[in-house]
């Protein structure tokens, strides 16, 4: 029998950390990370599993000290508290096993501190690696030779999370996106075939999340409409469940745009009480998105016809509008610093963020991901900045404009978006203008004058 320790990093302020609004909802972090809980899920039950999330309490060292194994996971924006973490648990002389996305695209970043490495997928590999372990002759690199069947994915270990700490429960439907942007690491981890749970599955866990006082779910799918055909039956036994329930869990989730051509999609998912859907927009420069191969959020006839800005934001916002006016708030993830992207990038990003009703932007400076395309086309033309950290915020070298320029406007992008008068107006013109003028075009109605605006 091994004692294990399973360990996630603390992440750095972030959109998604929420790191400065928790502490008003009695909260530490939003969700946990569903990696560690399903691998505890995956380990035989002659061992004995311990989970420490950093996000919500702090590594009791002293129980590392007693461990056999301990394992680390932990993104890209992690990757510094796991090259910290990595070493006091080295210094300590214990067994260390690293997975998750940073490794899997980064795998040396932890040389000479990791015994052990699972690139991708682990539900085959983590049990073999024990096994092998067990018997004294692991290997110090583990990879599947094939994706993960979703339909035998074991549900998290629950009862191992200090589940009062967080703000929502996490559940997976599918792996994978059919889609190849340029910049995105999905592709590389999960594969452009998305694969999907089983309802039985679905229903399993969300009641287990129930069980436990969690009233939000949050479905972590990277794009969860990736495969429509198995996710139907899946979003009917939902509105199912929620009926039966009183409406009381809230789902939020994530989608490419094109959701809000699909009215079928649309009502089930108000039917499955979907509430927030975040969407990958990146930007409203056409050339851009073209350029990044996001063909999914450009107007096919500008595909032929060629773009022009104005025509390319109005069919982002058209879209978006449209998933609100079903009662679905959209976030969004914006990034700046495209090859296509010319100096005035950012005064084009305060524009369509102002008129789309969208409160909570994730704005991002682009990044280029070991694996990625994009990291293998700047590397091959050396614009890419190999420090670690890398200066400036992000390691491409911008192609219109200076690296400065780029940090400068990506900052100022960021105060402006968030200044509460410019807030406020989106909040306004999503629950209020549109009300009065029934028209998704209401963002060009004046400003309602701030004195008759309520309080919220």
């Amino acid at each position: 029998m091994a004692n294990i320790i399973l360990i996630n990093p603390c992440f750095s302020a972030s959109f998604w950390s929420m790191t400065h609004s928790l502490p008003i909802l009695g909260r530490q972090a939003v969700i946990p990370t569903a990696a560690l809980a399903l691998l505890a899920a995956l380990t035989p039950a002659e061992h004995e599993v311990r989970i420490f999330d950093e996000a919500v309490e702090p590594i009791d060292y002293d129980e590392v000290a007693r461990a056999d194994i301990v394992g680390l996971t932990g993104m890209v924006v992690q990757r510094e508290r796991m090259r910290e973490i990595a070493g006091k648990v080295k210094a300590m002389g214990k067994f260390l096993a690293v997975g998750g996305p940073w490794i899997t695209v980064q795998e040396d970043y932890l040389q000479g501190l990791a015994d052990v490495i699972f690139v991708g997928e682990a539900e085959q590999t983590w049990p073999v690696f024990l096994r092998d372990w067990a018997a004294g002759g692991h290997q110090i690199r583990y990879e599947q030779s094939e994706r993960t069947d979703m339909a035998s994915v074991p549900a998290q270990r629950l009862d191992l999370l200090k589940l009062d700490r967080y703000l929502q429960g996490s559940l997976q439907i599918s792996r994978g996106c059919p889609y190849r942007c340029e910049f995105c690491d999905i592709i590389v981890t999960f594969g452009r075939q998305p694969r999907v749970k089983t309802a039985d599955q679905v229903i399993g866990e969300l009641d287990a999340w129930y069980r436990a006082g969690i009233m939000a779910v949050f479905l972590v799918d990277d794009n969860i409409i990736g495969n429509r055909k198995a996710l139907l039956p899946i979003l009917d036994r939902l509105a199912q469940w929620q009926r039966q329930h009183g409406y009381l869990v809230s789902l939020h989730t994530e989608a490419s745009i094109n959701l809000a051509d699909d009215e079928e999609l649309l009502d089930k998912f108000v039917e499955a009480n979907i509430r927030t859907v975040f969407v990958g927009i990146e930007t409203p420069n056409p050339a851009a998105l073209m350029e990044t191969k996001k063909f999914q959020n450009v107007d096919q006839r500008e595909q032929r016809e060629g773009f022009c800005q104005e025509e390319a934001e109005t069919f982002l916002l058209q879209r978006i509008h449209k998933i609100q006016r079903k009662g679905i708030k959209v976030t969004c993830g914006l990034i700046v610093g495209f090859d296509s992207d010319p100096p005035d990038i950012f005064d084009v990003h305060r524009r369509f963020l102002a008129r789309s009703g969208i409160m909570h932007a994730m704005v991002g400076l682009l990044s280029a991901i070991p694996k990625t395309p994009l990291y293998e086309r700047l590397k091959a033309a050396g614009r890419l900045d190999e420090k670690d950290p890398p200066d400036y915020g992000t390691n491409v070298i911008p192609a219109n404009m200076s690296r400065e320029q780029l940090a400068r406007g990506y900052t100022e992008l960021m105060r402006d978006a968030y200044e509460p008068d410019a807030y406020f107006d989106r909040l306004d013109d999503l629950y209020i203008r549109r009300r009065f003028y029934d028209n998704a075009e209401a963002v060009r109605v004046p400003n309602i004058p701030r004195c008759c605006k309520p309080n919220i």
